[in-house]
């Protein structure tokens, strides 16, 4: 009998794991912004050596632990979506197309996060063309993203009508929680920024802010949450294999070697689920 050389790595999430953990990286964002701004009612830390950790955790800032799990709960969404598109050959075409728009969005969208882009780019080119905005619409990049928001959300109602009622509420209840951050509260952000001569100014958009990011953060996770309730009723799973460079597959145990790897792997899943029955 000839022995395989391919090893598999094998993974096993639960949804309610994948929960845990959300949540705990939701309030370690969320605390961290509350401790260094309660910080700086006794001192100004802005001041002093430990500024770095200032700039780390405040959430009215980028470039920092914010802003990078929010970033990277946006690209394990879309990675989520892109399996679930690729993996589902009965669905319908439109389906795929609308899985596929998912897992694209939800990239763009980390990119975005990452780079800032809605704010150092497409608000700075808006208000070169149109000026300065004013009250709520202080934030220019509103103007780009709103209708944009709108029209996705309309193009997606078919998509949303024909998933279980299970899944389509708990997608919507992520977009709800998920867009009251990013635009219903960033809303009134926008005006404190226009305004700036409020008293204790920096107090509220301190409070705005961790308001927004919250909601952003905890829309995202009840997304992620959702998605691998779908992926594990509909019993998904994911195979990573890297291999050599072959010049010829043809005449190497390459294929015997993933071929039988597969087969045992299909076959370890059959028998779990025979047990689980």
């Amino acid at each position: 009998m000839q022995q395989s050389n391919c090893k598999n790595v094998e993974l096993l999430l639960r949804p309610s794991q994948i929960a845990s953990v959300l949540a705990g990286l939701v309030l370690l964002a969320s605390t961290g912004h509350i401790v260094v701004h309660l910080l700086s009612y006794f001192f100004d830390i802005t001041e002093t050596p430990f500024i770095g950790v200032w700039l780390f955790f405040t959430m009215n800032d980028e470039a920092n632990l914010p802003t990078y799990l929010s970033s990277l709960n946006l690209l394990v969404a879309g990675i989520l979506c892109a399996i679930i598109a690729s993996r589902q050959s009965a669905l319908k075409q439109f389906d795929r197309v609308a899985w596929w728009g998912l897992a694209a969005g939800l990239a763009l969208m980390s990119l975005d996060e990452a780079a800032q882009i809605h704010e150092g780019v497409v608000g700075q080119i808006i208000s070169g063309y149109f000026g300065s905005g004013e009250g709520v619409l202080y934030y220019r990049w509103y103007l780009a993203y709103i209708p944009l928001v709108a029209i996705l959300a309309f193009l997606y109602i078919p998509f949303i009508k024909r998933l279980p009622l299970r899944y389509s509420f708990r997608f919507v209840l992520a977009a709800v929680v998920f867009l009251s951050g990013a635009l219903g509260v960033e809303f009134l952000e926008s005006y404190l920024a226009s305004i700036k001569s409020t008293i204790a100014f920096d107090t509220l958009v301190a409070i705005t802010t961790l308001v927004e990011e919250t909601l952003e953060m905890s829309g995202i996770a009840i997304f992620i949450y959702s998605l691998s309730l779908y992926m594990a009723e509909f019993e998904y799973s994911f195979n990573f294999l890297i291999t050599a460079d072959i010049a010829d597959p043809r005449q190497s145990r390459y294929n015997q070697n993933r071929v039988s790897a597969k087969q045992s792997y299909v076959d370890t899943l059959s028998k779990r689920y025979d047990e689980d029955k």
